[in-house]
Order: structure tokens, then sequence, then C-alpha cells
């Protein structure tokens, strides 16, 4: 994959239909990965990553497996197949080795119609911490398939080793795995920071809180200055939702997207046209404001209960927010920031 500045890589998560419209702009906003459960053979001038759920399979497939492959079932403790997102999915065992050869033959179809790689979903280190309210929790028998993690390992080494292709899973809200990491090419951080409760028809979105975000961006960040893809997926519907994702999410060097629930549509947000050039420092830390400077502007974020005001020295004499306002400064600017409030000045009008 082409070496994109850290202030404009985006990762786009879109499980809609590839239309004339949406090609249209992914090209022209220059995104350069593309997260798809689409059938349709993708662009060949962008890198796009083939879609699959590793956890299990729809509910309209569970009576065959049932009659073909009932060992690959996991099951409550009450004997009820394990169910998940809605109930319209069970849990299969990916210990099982013709489950795996299963999800081997639909990433292998993936690739032969011009997928650049695959993007493993519902991701887990242990399958006990699985629960509500979307999740059930499933009986798995460690002592007869060791542990689950190392089965799921051994199936990103098998898609590594036998395709070449590129693999990034999704870590949900957890720390990346360790031992997942030396295999995979990357990883997706989701509601990070923004996330959202509820249904899909009415969700209720927040910001989770700030000391598990930091924790799991610091570990990230060590593998995003690896080179490894890490992208941070934020879900939100308001203009503070936007600015304070996108500067949570530009202190580090990750991929952004932001999206609501609904990942069939792309969102028309300003902070996914922003094109901030590479970095000119890590970020900083003055009071409780997070700041990082950028060739073409500058992010800040105040994840704190309480406002905050600093002043940063800054290598421009005018700054622009998205909104078109023009601020005359003289290479040093005051910061004022609300709680849980983020910030983006740009040296170009968007």
């Amino acid at each position: 994959m082409k070496s994109t500045p850290v202030g404009d890589r985006y990762a786009v998560v879109y499980y809609g239909k590839l239309t004339s419209d949406i090609l249209k702009l992914i090209r022209e906003r220059g995104y350069d990965l593309w997260i798809s459960s689409s059938a349709i053979r993708p662009p060949k001038d962008v890198v796009t990553i083939g879609y699959i759920n590793t956890l299990g399979l729809p509910v309209r497939m569970l009576d065959w497996v049932k009659k073909n492959h009932p060992d690959w079932i996991l099951y409550t403790k009450n004997g009820e197949p394990a169910k998940y997102w809605f109930k319209t999915a069970f849990m299969c065992n990916i210990a099982v080795e013709s489950f795996q050869d299963y999800l081997m033959d639909r990433i292998k179809d993936l690739v032969s119609r011009g997928f650049s790689g695959v993007f493993l979903d519902d991701i887990h280190e242990d399958p006990k911490w699985i629960g509500g309210p979307l999740y059930d929790t499933p009986v798995y028998d460690e002592s007869k398939y060791g542990k689950w993690i190392d089965a799921i390992v051994n199936f990103a080494r098998r898609v590594k080793e036998e395709l070449g292709i590129t693999v990034i899973y999704n870590a949900g809200w957890s720390k990346p795995i360790p031992k997942l990491m030396e295999v995979v090419d990357g990883v997706m951080l989701e509601s990070h920071p923004g996330s959202w409760r509820g249904n899909l028809e009415n969700p209720e979105y927040y910001y989770r809180e700030w000391d598990n975000i930091y924790e799991v961006s610091l570990v990230a960040q060590k593998y995003a200055k690896e080179d490894k893809i890490v992208i941070a997926l934020s879900y939100g519907n308001t203009k503070g939702a936007e600015l304070y994702t996108y500067a949570v999410t530009r202190l580090f060097d990750f991929y952004y997207w932001y999206a609501t629930p609904d990942l069939s549509k792309i969102v028309d947000a300003k902070v996914l046209k922003i094109r901030l050039g590479e970095p000119l420092a890590e970020y900083a830390k003055i009071d409780n404001i997070y700041y990082r400077i950028y060739e073409r502007g500058l992010v800040a974020v105040n994840p704190s209960s309480r406002p905050c005001s600093i002043e940063v020295e800054v290598p421009w004499n005018r700054l622009y927010d998205l909104d078109g306002r023009s601020y005359s400064i003289n290479k040093r600017i005051k910061l004022n920031l609300s709680p849980e409030e983020g910030l983006v000045l740009l040296t170009y009008n968007v």
C-alpha cells in the first residue's frame, strides 16, 4: 500500500452498494483504503479490503449447518445456539478446521474478484468474555480445542501464508492483541472514541471514557509507528462529534473514519475532506488539552470535564475553522475548549 501522510489517512468503512457516485467520491477525495462487504468487483485503483465475519454465520444458514456441520455450532449454557447482532447470526467454532476451510474458501473468492485483502470482524480474545446486550455468551471447550485466541492467530497466519494478502482485524473496544498483531497487517479500533447504543433506527451517541481511549491509543500507536495499519472508526451525527473524534484520531498516526451505525451510507462530514499533511511533531499536552501541529493546520481536544484555555506557538499568521471563519494570529494562538470538545484549525478554507 502506498505511503500516505499521517494527516491524510482515511479508511472508508462502507458496506453499501458500489454505485458510480460512491466510486467517484472515493476517487475524488483520494481515499486509498476501503473496507467493503460488497459482492461487486472492486475498482483496481483503490486498496479494497473484503469483509468476513469470523464469529459465525447468518441465522438463515443454521439448519444447513446443523445438518452438515453440527460441530461448528457454539451453544449457550442453556443449550441454545449462541446468537449475536440482534439475533441475526449464530456463533461458530473457529478452532474447528472445517469451519476455517469454509472461511478460507470465502476469502479466496474475494481475492478472485480483485479484493486486496480481508477484514476479519468480530475477533474476540476469549469467548467467555463475549456477552450482552448484542451477544450471547457461548460455551467453549478449551480443554478440547485449546485457547480461542490461538485458533484465531493460526487462522490469520494461514490466510497470510496461503494467500499473501493484507489482513486487518477488528479489535472492537480492546487493545490490539500482541500475538495477533505479529501476524496481521493492521487493526481497527471501533467506537474510538465516538460510540452508540440502542438500536440502528434510533441510536444514542456518546463518547467513551477518555482513560480507556487514551490507554488503547498508546498501545495502538506503537504498532502504527511500526507501519501497521491502525483504523479508528467513530460514530456520531453532530458537528461537535465530527470535531472531537477527528481531533482525537489525529493526535496519533491512525486512519480515520466517521459514520452513523448504518455503514451502508457515507455521511457528508467536512472532517472527511481535510488534508493536514505530515505532523510537525508528536502530540503535546498542556493542562487538560492535547494538541498536534501538522503541515496544514492543527488539532486540539479537551477530553476532560472542565473548560480549559492554553496558548501554543504555531508557524502561521492566519488559520481557518471548518465554518470558514478566519483567525489572524502572530504565530501564537489561544485555544479555548469546553469539556469534551475538539478543535480543527487549518491553513486553508475547506
